[in-house]
């Protein structure tokens, strides 16, 4: 017959038995090769790797990143109504003003000596700047001369914007009014596409009408353009 005390000794080592097979003996491995792969992938990964480390605030980008990118341009084009007489283009556009939805941007064409343009305006874009599509509202001034016939004064107008793919891929329309007081206002509308060829460089595609009660005007330009800067 077993004494009391031999009783709790045998108890005990049940007791340390199933202690055993509970604790990390008895607990599942972790699969090594998982853990394995999740290292590999945030070392080849700089993209997750920066999100691991600080992730994403996403209506902040959509708030303050712009869908279309800052532009430093030159470019060449063909005026189709005057003897497809080559122009000259450099412009600035879009500089964002401290994480604003206002920007402002300037131009100056230059074609023969009868024929040249400037002129530098202020976008207030209506949406937040990472939007796929986005309405501007604009003023500026612009001064305009086209063989010899001179308009200028301030220029209002409007430009909506789709961006295909941020940054990489959008399309431009933009009407504008010159309110001259050299005899009347002219209209000047903008089409543009463009399209990033790489994280520093883009190609924009223009076509240019202006109208006005004495002439219509219509070129076709190719701009280059620098966007890290």
């Amino acid at each position: 017959m077993i004494s009391p005390p031999g009783i709790a000794r045998v108890l005990g080592g049940m007791g340390g038995v199933l202690f055993l097979l509970s604790g990390p003996l008895g607990a599942e491995p972790v699969p090594q090769k998982s853990v394995t792969l999740d290292q590999d992938l945030e070392k080849a990964s700089p993209v997750l790797r920066r999100w691991l480390e600080r992730p994403p605030d996403l209506l902040d980008d959509i708030e303050n990143d712009q869908a279309f990118p800052t532009r430093l341009g030159v470019g060449i084009g063909i005026a189709t109504s005057r003897r497809s007489e080559v122009e000259y283009l450099v412009s600035l556009q879009d500089v964002v003003l401290a994480r604003t939805r206002l920007s402002l941007s300037s131009d100056f064409l230059q074609g023969n000596a009868d024929n040249q343009q400037w002129g530098a305006n202020a976008r207030y874009y209506l949406a937040p700047l990472g939007s796929y599509w986005n309405l501007a509202a604009q003023a500026g001034y612009r001064s305009l001369q086209i063989e010899g016939d001179s308009r200028s004064g301030t220029e209002v107008g409007a430009k909506l914007l789709f961006a295909l793919a941020p940054r990489a891929a959008d399309i431009a329309l933009s009407q504008s009014w010159i309110l001259s007081t050299e005899g009347g206002s002219v209209g000047r509308t903008l089409l543009e596409f463009g399209y990033t060829l790489s994280p520093a460089l883009r190609v924009t595609a223009v076509i240019h009408w202006v109208n006005s009660t004495i002439r219509q005007d219509t070129s076709f330009g190719l701009n280059v353009e620098l966007i890290s800067f």
